[in-house]
Protein backbone atom coordinates (compact mmCIF):
# COMPACT_ATOMS: atom_id res chain seq x y z
CA UNK A 1 0.00 0.00 0.00
CA UNK A 2 1.42 3.32 -1.22
CA UNK A 3 2.72 5.74 2.23
CA UNK A 4 3.22 8.81 1.92
CA UNK A 5 4.68 10.74 4.94
CA UNK A 6 2.71 14.04 4.77
CA UNK A 7 3.40 17.21 6.88
CA UNK A 8 3.85 20.85 7.34
CA UNK A 9 6.19 22.33 10.30
CA UNK A 10 5.33 25.83 8.85
CA UNK A 11 3.17 28.63 10.53
CA UNK A 12 0.25 30.50 8.40
CA UNK A 13 0.67 34.18 7.88
CA UNK A 14 -0.45 36.11 10.74
CA UNK A 15 -2.61 39.62 10.56
CA UNK A 16 -0.32 42.51 9.33
CA UNK A 17 2.15 40.36 7.65
CA UNK A 18 3.38 42.11 4.47
CA UNK A 19 2.82 40.67 1.37
CA UNK A 20 5.95 40.68 -0.61
CA UNK A 21 6.29 37.83 -3.23
CA UNK A 22 4.02 36.04 -5.40
CA UNK A 23 5.02 33.20 -7.84
CA UNK A 24 3.10 33.06 -10.44
CA UNK A 25 3.05 29.07 -11.82
CA UNK A 26 1.31 29.03 -15.68
CA UNK A 27 0.45 25.05 -16.20
CA UNK A 28 2.48 22.65 -17.98
CA UNK A 29 4.58 23.81 -20.97
CA UNK A 30 7.36 22.30 -23.55
CA UNK A 31 6.59 18.60 -23.75
CA UNK A 32 3.83 18.53 -21.83
CA UNK A 33 0.47 20.71 -23.69
CA UNK A 34 -1.69 20.07 -21.11
CA UNK A 35 -5.51 19.56 -22.32
CA UNK A 36 -6.97 21.17 -25.62
CA UNK A 37 -9.23 22.70 -27.58
CA UNK A 38 -9.78 22.72 -31.23
CA UNK A 39 -7.70 25.82 -31.45
CA UNK A 40 -5.86 26.06 -28.44
CA UNK A 41 -3.14 24.19 -26.12
CA UNK A 42 -3.79 24.49 -21.79
CA UNK A 43 0.33 25.58 -22.00
CA UNK A 44 -0.55 28.68 -24.59
CA UNK A 45 -3.53 30.29 -22.65
CA UNK A 46 -2.57 29.50 -18.90
CA UNK A 47 1.17 30.94 -19.88
CA UNK A 48 -0.41 34.28 -21.80
CA UNK A 49 -2.82 34.94 -18.89
CA UNK A 50 -0.19 34.17 -16.23
CA UNK A 51 1.78 37.01 -17.77
CA UNK A 52 -1.13 39.78 -18.08
CA UNK A 53 -1.49 38.51 -14.47
CA UNK A 54 1.77 39.33 -13.43
CA UNK A 55 2.22 42.44 -15.52
CA UNK A 56 -0.81 43.85 -13.71
CA UNK A 57 0.44 43.51 -10.62
CA UNK A 58 3.88 44.34 -11.40
CA UNK A 59 2.27 47.79 -12.87
CA UNK A 60 0.20 48.63 -9.78
CA UNK A 61 1.78 47.08 -6.69
CA UNK A 62 5.35 48.25 -6.35
CA UNK A 63 6.01 46.59 -3.42
CA UNK A 64 5.53 43.16 -4.31
CA UNK A 65 8.27 41.47 -6.25
CA UNK A 66 6.61 38.88 -9.39
CA UNK A 67 8.08 35.69 -9.75
CA UNK A 68 7.28 33.10 -12.87
CA UNK A 69 7.74 29.57 -12.74
CA UNK A 70 8.19 29.84 -16.57
CA UNK A 71 7.23 32.96 -19.09
CA UNK A 72 8.48 30.83 -22.27
CA UNK A 73 7.26 27.35 -23.66
CA UNK A 74 9.49 25.12 -21.41
CA UNK A 75 8.35 21.96 -19.06
CA UNK A 76 8.92 22.27 -15.68
CA UNK A 77 8.86 19.26 -13.09
CA UNK A 78 6.37 20.41 -10.10
CA UNK A 79 8.68 19.46 -7.49
CA UNK A 80 10.90 21.95 -8.88
CA UNK A 81 7.65 24.67 -9.33
CA UNK A 82 6.88 23.85 -5.49
CA UNK A 83 10.52 24.72 -4.45
CA UNK A 84 10.96 27.27 -6.50
CA UNK A 85 8.03 29.31 -4.75
CA UNK A 86 9.51 27.86 -1.42
CA UNK A 87 13.02 29.14 -1.92
CA UNK A 88 12.19 32.23 -2.87
CA UNK A 89 10.01 32.53 0.54
CA UNK A 90 6.83 33.33 -1.33
CA UNK A 91 3.76 35.09 0.24
CA UNK A 92 1.22 33.35 -1.93
CA UNK A 93 1.45 30.56 -5.21
CA UNK A 94 -0.89 30.89 -8.32
CA UNK A 95 -1.10 28.15 -10.11
CA UNK A 96 -3.66 28.85 -13.59
CA UNK A 97 -4.86 26.38 -16.04
CA UNK A 98 -7.76 25.62 -18.50
CA UNK A 99 -10.42 22.42 -17.76
CA UNK A 100 -11.52 20.02 -19.81
CA UNK A 101 -13.91 17.22 -19.99
CA UNK A 102 -15.16 14.57 -22.89
CA UNK A 103 -18.31 16.47 -22.37
CA UNK A 104 -18.23 20.09 -24.30
CA UNK A 105 -21.14 21.20 -22.59
CA UNK A 106 -19.40 21.29 -19.42
CA UNK A 107 -17.89 25.14 -19.09
CA UNK A 108 -17.64 27.08 -16.11
CA UNK A 109 -14.60 28.78 -13.80
CA UNK A 110 -13.54 26.82 -10.18
CA UNK A 111 -10.24 27.30 -8.13
CA UNK A 112 -8.81 24.48 -6.17
CA UNK A 113 -6.08 24.71 -2.88
CA UNK A 114 -4.88 21.59 -1.19
CA UNK A 115 -6.95 19.28 0.65
CA UNK A 116 -9.73 16.34 0.07
CA UNK A 117 -11.19 15.17 -3.20
CA UNK A 118 -14.86 15.73 -1.94
CA UNK A 119 -16.24 14.46 -5.25
CA UNK A 120 -15.24 12.41 -8.15
CA UNK A 121 -15.49 15.09 -10.45
CA UNK A 122 -12.59 16.99 -8.04
CA UNK A 123 -10.56 13.91 -8.18
CA UNK A 124 -10.73 13.37 -12.13
CA UNK A 125 -9.22 17.07 -12.44
CA UNK A 126 -6.53 16.01 -9.91
CA UNK A 127 -5.48 13.17 -11.70
CA UNK A 128 -5.29 14.86 -15.01
CA UNK A 129 -3.30 17.97 -13.46
CA UNK A 130 -1.10 15.40 -11.71
CA UNK A 131 -0.60 13.38 -14.74
CA UNK A 132 2.60 15.90 -15.88
CA UNK A 133 4.82 14.30 -13.58
CA UNK A 134 4.91 11.24 -16.14
CA UNK A 135 6.63 13.64 -17.80
CA UNK A 136 9.69 13.80 -15.88
CA UNK A 137 12.55 11.02 -15.49
CA UNK A 138 12.39 9.28 -11.99
CA UNK A 139 9.22 10.37 -11.13
CA UNK A 140 8.76 7.26 -8.63
CA UNK A 141 11.49 8.09 -6.59
CA UNK A 142 10.87 11.86 -6.97
CA UNK A 143 7.09 11.40 -5.43
CA UNK A 144 7.86 8.60 -2.92
CA UNK A 145 6.08 5.87 -5.22
CA UNK A 146 2.96 8.43 -5.83
CA UNK A 147 1.30 7.14 -9.43
CA UNK A 148 -1.07 9.77 -10.81
CA UNK A 149 -3.15 7.50 -12.53
CA UNK A 150 -4.43 5.39 -9.20
CA UNK A 151 -7.57 6.77 -7.37
CA UNK A 152 -6.27 5.68 -3.99
CA UNK A 153 -2.65 7.41 -4.20
CA UNK A 154 -4.54 10.94 -5.23
CA UNK A 155 -7.21 10.26 -2.23
CA UNK A 156 -4.37 9.46 0.10
CA UNK A 157 -3.82 13.17 0.43
CA UNK A 158 -6.92 13.05 2.36
CA UNK A 159 -4.29 12.88 5.37
CA UNK A 160 -2.68 16.40 4.40
CA UNK A 161 -3.54 19.02 6.43
CA UNK A 162 -2.21 22.26 5.10
CA UNK A 163 -1.18 25.03 7.62
CA UNK A 164 -1.96 27.56 5.23
CA UNK A 165 -5.33 26.54 4.19
CA UNK A 166 -7.57 28.85 5.59
CA UNK A 167 -5.97 32.12 3.69
CA UNK A 168 -5.56 29.62 0.51
CA UNK A 169 -9.48 29.73 0.84
CA UNK A 170 -10.07 33.06 1.21
CA UNK A 171 -7.77 33.90 -1.93
CA UNK A 172 -9.75 31.72 -3.70
CA UNK A 173 -13.20 32.96 -3.03
CA UNK A 174 -11.84 36.37 -4.12
CA UNK A 175 -11.23 34.96 -7.39
CA UNK A 176 -14.36 33.00 -7.27
CA UNK A 177 -16.28 36.46 -6.41
CA UNK A 178 -14.31 38.41 -8.93
CA UNK A 179 -15.10 35.87 -11.68
CA UNK A 180 -18.65 35.89 -11.11
CA UNK A 181 -18.92 39.47 -12.64
CA UNK A 182 -17.27 38.21 -15.99
CA UNK A 183 -20.05 37.63 -18.05
CA UNK A 184 -19.14 34.56 -20.25
CA UNK A 185 -17.81 33.09 -17.05
CA UNK A 186 -19.73 30.89 -15.43
CA UNK A 187 -18.55 30.32 -11.31
CA UNK A 188 -18.12 26.88 -10.16
CA UNK A 189 -17.11 27.78 -7.00
CA UNK A 190 -14.13 26.72 -4.73
CA UNK A 191 -13.31 23.29 -4.40
CA UNK A 192 -11.00 21.15 -2.35
CA UNK A 193 -8.49 18.23 -4.04
CA UNK A 194 -4.91 16.64 -3.97
CA UNK A 195 -2.92 18.61 -6.43
CA UNK A 196 0.85 17.96 -6.30
CA UNK A 197 1.64 21.34 -7.54
CA UNK A 198 0.17 22.54 -4.46
CA UNK A 199 1.26 19.82 -2.22
CA UNK A 200 4.85 20.91 -1.12
CA UNK A 201 4.70 24.57 -1.54
CA UNK A 202 4.72 25.99 2.37
CA UNK A 203 2.45 28.99 1.97
CA UNK A 204 -1.14 29.46 0.52
CA UNK A 205 -1.84 28.25 -2.65
CA UNK A 206 -4.38 27.94 -5.13
CA UNK A 207 -4.87 26.52 -8.32
CA UNK A 208 -6.98 28.15 -10.78
CA UNK A 209 -9.26 26.29 -13.52
CA UNK A 210 -10.24 29.13 -16.00
CA UNK A 211 -12.43 27.34 -18.33
CA UNK A 212 -13.05 24.55 -20.22
CA UNK A 213 -10.95 24.57 -23.58
CA UNK A 214 -13.12 21.61 -24.60
CA UNK A 215 -16.54 24.01 -24.68
CA UNK A 216 -16.67 26.42 -28.00
CA UNK A 217 -17.71 28.86 -26.55
CA UNK A 218 -15.43 28.69 -23.43
CA UNK A 219 -12.73 28.21 -25.77
CA UNK A 220 -13.53 31.03 -27.85
CA UNK A 221 -13.50 33.15 -24.63
CA UNK A 222 -10.31 31.96 -23.17
CA UNK A 223 -8.13 32.32 -26.59
CA UNK A 224 -9.28 35.61 -27.56
CA UNK A 225 -6.97 38.14 -26.26
CA UNK A 226 -10.10 40.40 -24.89
CA UNK A 227 -10.97 37.53 -22.72
CA UNK A 228 -7.31 36.78 -21.09
CA UNK A 229 -7.33 40.21 -20.04
CA UNK A 230 -10.84 39.73 -18.29
CA UNK A 231 -9.59 36.76 -16.62
CA UNK A 232 -6.40 38.04 -15.59
CA UNK A 233 -7.64 41.52 -14.64
CA UNK A 234 -10.18 39.33 -12.11
CA UNK A 235 -7.16 37.18 -10.69
CA UNK A 236 -5.31 40.58 -9.99
CA UNK A 237 -8.53 42.26 -8.19
CA UNK A 238 -8.57 39.29 -5.76
CA UNK A 239 -4.94 39.71 -5.19
CA UNK A 240 -4.87 43.30 -4.30
CA UNK A 241 -8.16 42.41 -1.91
CA UNK A 242 -6.55 39.61 -0.32
CA UNK A 243 -2.67 41.44 0.31
CA UNK A 244 -5.28 44.40 1.47
CA UNK A 245 -6.75 42.20 4.25
CA UNK A 246 -3.50 40.45 5.44
CA UNK A 247 -2.24 43.93 5.45
CA UNK A 248 -4.63 45.53 7.08
CA UNK A 249 -5.21 48.48 5.34
CA UNK A 250 -8.01 49.83 2.99
CA UNK A 251 -7.34 49.18 -0.78
CA UNK A 252 -8.93 52.37 -2.04
CA UNK A 253 -11.08 52.73 -5.34
CA UNK A 254 -10.05 50.96 -8.05
CA UNK A 255 -7.34 52.89 -10.34
CA UNK A 256 -5.54 50.18 -11.93
CA UNK A 257 -3.40 50.89 -14.88
CA UNK A 258 -4.53 48.13 -17.40
CA UNK A 259 -2.18 47.40 -19.91
CA UNK A 260 -3.30 47.87 -23.63
CA UNK A 261 -4.57 43.99 -25.13
CA UNK A 262 -2.55 42.42 -27.54
CA UNK A 263 -4.08 40.28 -29.99
CA UNK A 264 -1.89 37.45 -30.07
CA UNK A 265 -0.85 35.33 -27.47
CA UNK A 266 2.21 36.96 -26.28
CA UNK A 267 5.82 34.43 -26.06
CA UNK A 268 8.07 35.78 -23.84
CA UNK A 269 11.82 35.40 -25.19
CA UNK A 270 13.10 35.06 -21.23
CA UNK A 271 14.54 32.07 -20.06
CA UNK A 272 12.36 29.96 -17.60
CA UNK A 273 13.29 31.70 -13.76
CA UNK A 274 13.35 28.41 -12.23
CA UNK A 275 16.94 27.71 -11.65
CA UNK A 276 16.92 24.66 -9.37
CA UNK A 277 19.07 22.77 -11.34
CA UNK A 278 19.38 23.09 -15.58
CA UNK A 279 16.16 22.72 -16.76
CA UNK A 280 16.47 22.46 -21.04
CA UNK A 281 13.64 22.00 -23.24
CA UNK A 282 14.83 19.47 -26.08
CA UNK A 283 13.53 20.59 -29.09
CA UNK A 284 14.79 17.32 -31.11
CA UNK A 285 11.94 15.35 -32.56
CA UNK A 286 12.67 12.33 -34.40
CA UNK A 287 11.06 13.07 -37.75
CA UNK A 288 7.57 11.60 -38.58
CA UNK A 289 8.05 8.04 -40.75
CA UNK A 290 6.21 9.30 -43.76
CA UNK A 291 7.56 11.15 -46.85
CA UNK A 292 7.84 14.53 -46.64
CA UNK A 293 9.30 18.06 -48.19
CA UNK A 294 10.83 21.02 -47.11
CA UNK A 295 7.57 22.84 -46.95
CA UNK A 296 5.25 19.75 -45.27
CA UNK A 297 2.38 20.31 -43.02
CA UNK A 298 1.03 17.11 -41.54
CA UNK A 299 -1.76 17.09 -38.46
CA UNK A 300 -1.75 13.38 -36.12
CA UNK A 301 -3.09 12.26 -33.38
CA UNK A 302 -1.31 11.26 -30.38
CA UNK A 303 -3.12 8.95 -28.61
CA UNK A 304 -0.61 7.60 -26.07
CA UNK A 305 2.85 8.53 -24.41
CA UNK A 306 5.15 6.57 -22.38
CA UNK A 307 9.05 6.75 -20.38
CA UNK A 308 9.85 3.64 -22.52
CA UNK A 309 8.90 2.27 -25.71
CA UNK A 310 6.35 -0.42 -25.27
CA UNK A 311 3.71 -2.50 -27.34
CA UNK A 312 0.57 -0.48 -27.12
CA UNK A 313 -2.56 -2.26 -26.69
CA UNK A 314 -5.84 -0.54 -28.08
CA UNK A 315 -9.21 -1.03 -26.87
CA UNK A 316 -11.24 -3.75 -28.43
CA UNK A 317 -13.71 -1.19 -29.68
CA UNK A 318 -10.89 0.40 -31.78
CA UNK A 319 -10.21 -0.07 -35.42
CA UNK A 320 -6.91 1.57 -34.83
CA UNK A 321 -4.61 -0.28 -37.67
CA UNK A 322 -1.49 1.40 -37.25
CA UNK A 323 1.09 3.93 -35.06
CA UNK A 324 4.20 5.73 -35.23
CA UNK A 325 6.62 6.25 -32.32
CA UNK A 326 8.25 9.65 -31.48
CA UNK A 327 10.75 10.04 -29.22
CA UNK A 328 10.71 13.62 -27.48
CA UNK A 329 13.36 14.21 -24.99
CA UNK A 330 12.35 11.55 -22.68
CA UNK A 331 9.18 10.31 -23.47
CA UNK A 332 8.05 8.24 -26.22
CA UNK A 333 4.62 9.49 -28.11
CA UNK A 334 2.42 7.00 -29.92
CA UNK A 335 1.00 9.07 -33.28
CA UNK A 336 -1.70 7.39 -35.42
CA UNK A 337 -2.66 9.58 -39.33
CA UNK A 338 -1.33 12.19 -41.69
CA UNK A 339 -3.73 14.53 -42.44
CA UNK A 340 -3.15 18.05 -44.67
CA UNK A 341 -6.23 19.58 -42.69
CA UNK A 342 -7.15 20.36 -39.22
CA UNK A 343 -10.35 19.33 -40.07
CA UNK A 344 -9.58 15.80 -40.70
CA UNK A 345 -7.40 15.32 -38.11
CA UNK A 346 -10.09 16.40 -35.33
CA UNK A 347 -12.43 14.32 -37.03
CA UNK A 348 -10.23 11.50 -36.51
CA UNK A 349 -9.43 11.91 -33.06
CA UNK A 350 -13.49 12.05 -32.09
CA UNK A 351 -13.63 8.88 -34.02
CA UNK A 352 -10.62 7.76 -31.53
CA UNK A 353 -12.23 9.11 -28.35
CA UNK A 354 -15.12 7.20 -29.14
CA UNK A 355 -13.25 3.81 -29.24
CA UNK A 356 -11.65 4.01 -25.97
CA UNK A 357 -8.96 6.93 -26.77
CA UNK A 358 -10.29 9.59 -24.23
CA UNK A 359 -6.97 11.02 -24.56
CA UNK A 360 -6.67 11.45 -27.67
CA UNK A 361 -5.73 14.87 -29.17
CA UNK A 362 -4.22 16.75 -32.58
CA UNK A 363 -0.56 17.49 -33.25
CA UNK A 364 1.11 19.40 -36.14
CA UNK A 365 4.26 19.05 -37.88
CA UNK A 366 6.11 21.32 -39.39
CA UNK A 367 8.93 20.33 -41.72
CA UNK A 368 9.27 17.33 -39.48
CA UNK A 369 9.39 19.66 -36.39
CA UNK A 370 5.95 19.93 -33.64
CA UNK A 371 4.26 23.06 -33.92
CA UNK A 372 0.82 24.65 -32.13
CA UNK A 373 -2.47 24.23 -33.84
CA UNK A 374 -2.31 27.96 -33.66
CA UNK A 375 0.55 28.12 -35.78
CA UNK A 376 -0.37 25.16 -38.04
CA UNK A 377 -3.47 27.13 -38.92
CA UNK A 378 -1.53 30.35 -39.24
CA UNK A 379 0.32 28.48 -42.33
CA UNK A 380 -2.25 26.98 -43.96
CA UNK A 381 -4.21 30.61 -43.93
CA UNK A 382 -0.97 32.42 -45.25
CA UNK A 383 -1.06 29.36 -47.51
CA UNK A 384 -4.35 30.55 -48.95
CA UNK A 385 -3.82 34.14 -49.27
CA UNK A 386 -0.96 33.45 -51.63
CA UNK A 387 -3.38 31.23 -53.87
CA UNK A 388 -5.61 34.60 -53.78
Amino acid sequence: MLCLILCSAFNPPSAGKKIRVVVLNAGHGGTDPGCHGNKFLEKEVALSITLKVGKYIEDNLKDVKVLYTRKTDVFVPLDEIASHANRNNADLFICIHCNASVNKQVYGSETYVMGLHKTKGNLEVAKRENAAILFEENYKKKYEGFDPNSDEANIIFNMYQNAFLDHSLNYASKVQNEFKKIKKLFDKGVKQAGFLVLWKTSMPSVLIETGFLTNPDEEKFLGSAKGQDEIAFAIYKAFKQYKAEIEGYDPGPESENRPKIIEAIPQAKEDSTVKDKAIEESSTVKPPTSPTDNDSLIFKIQIANSSSIKTLKPPKSATLKSYEVIQEGAMYKYYTGNFSTPDEAFNEQRKLRKEGFEDAFTVAFYQNKKITIKEAIEILEKRKKKIE
